[in-house]
């Protein structure tokens, strides 16, 4: 799937981003987007910078956090 333009510009966001901070940043994010009632993916990124150790750290933390949510829509 080609990524849309909105998600080259979060790619090149990123990487303006990483440059800022001279790559000592970590992040993990997944992009998506659907269409239609049988929710066809039409649109989809997932991103990751860092370190293995540190990535992984992060999604165990949100895993939790995920868990510990009340509602089933999350926007933090």
């Amino acid at each position: 799937m080609k990524n849309s333009k909105e998600l080259e510009d979060i790619t090149k966001a990123l990487s303006k981003w990483i440059d800022k901070h001279k790559g000592e940043v970590q992040f993990v994010g997944s992009f998506m987007a659907f269409k239609g009632k049988d929710c066809e993916v039409v649109d989809d990124l997932i991103v990751g910078y860092g370190s293995k150790e540190t990535i992984q750290m992060e999604l165990d933390e949100l895993n939790k956090m995920v868990k510990k949510e009340k509602e089933d829509f999350i926007n933090w």
